[in-house]
């Protein structure tokens, strides 16, 4: 009898074969629809936009790949995400930053009287047509999981910051505060892996200023 094929425990997978380039083309802030096989062998299929060129908005610059080991992490995330997929399926994403810069983000917050939402916008370059960053939510990490890490890039709500016809639809650009770039990790996989592999605690609202997650 044939074995039962047993579902992968960690992403490692996700960094060989077409799957790295696929999924650090998600870390590079583009958008890939598939694989193809061509005369040249396989290649990573590209969404592309009005100009003919492929969606490069946001993202991270120079993703590289390192591991995320055990330990705690938190997640922003919006608030119609929230109301309409709920807490845990929201949190089983793929990008996290450190306690570390959760702390940065907190400071920030702080010292120009902001929510903590309105900080990891600025911060994570998280453009408001995205989403609001209207919650936070912590995870503890179980086992090491391999990922993308970077800085942000400049982001729009809709077209790429570099396609022509945003300039003349006076769509505005949002990149990070001089200095102020935090690092960012992109996690690859599925989001049942994802939730198989922390332990989530309830994230909250943070919308309203003064309220930070336990630990911050």
């Amino acid at each position: 009898m044939a074995s039962e094929k047993t579902r992968p425990t960690n992403n490692f997978h996700c960094f060989e074969g077409m799957g790295r380039p696929f999924w650090q083309s998600i870390a590079e802030g583009m958008k890939p629809s598939g694989i193809s096989m061509g005369p040249m062998g396989a290649s990573v299929d590209l969404i592309e936009e009005g100009d003919g060129f492929a969606v490069q908005n946001g993202g991270m610059f120079s993703p590289q790949e390192t591991k995320m080991h055990p330990g705690v992490y938190f997640r922003f995330f919006g608030t119609i995400a929230h109301n309409r997929y709920g807490a845990k399926s929201s949190m089983a994403g793929g990008w996290w930053i450190d306690y570390e810069n959760a702390l940065a983000i907190r400071d920030w917050a702080l010292k120009f009287d902001l929510s903590l939402a309105r900080a990891a916008q600025a911060l994570l370059v998280i453009p408001p047509g995205w989403h609001d960053c209207g919650y936070v939510g912590r995870g503890r990490l179980l086992k090491p999981m391999k990922a993308w890490v970077g800085h942000g890039k400049p982001a729009t709500g809709t077209l790429s910051p570099d396609n022509a016809q945003r300039r003349s639809a006076g769509v505005p650009v949002q990149v990070a505060p001089p200095a102020q770039s935090l690092k960012q990790y992109f996690m690859p996989g599925d989001r049942s892996l994802i939730a198989s592999v922390f332990d989530f605690d309830q994230p909250i609202q943070v919308i309203a200023k003064t309220i930070f997650p336990s630990g911050l």
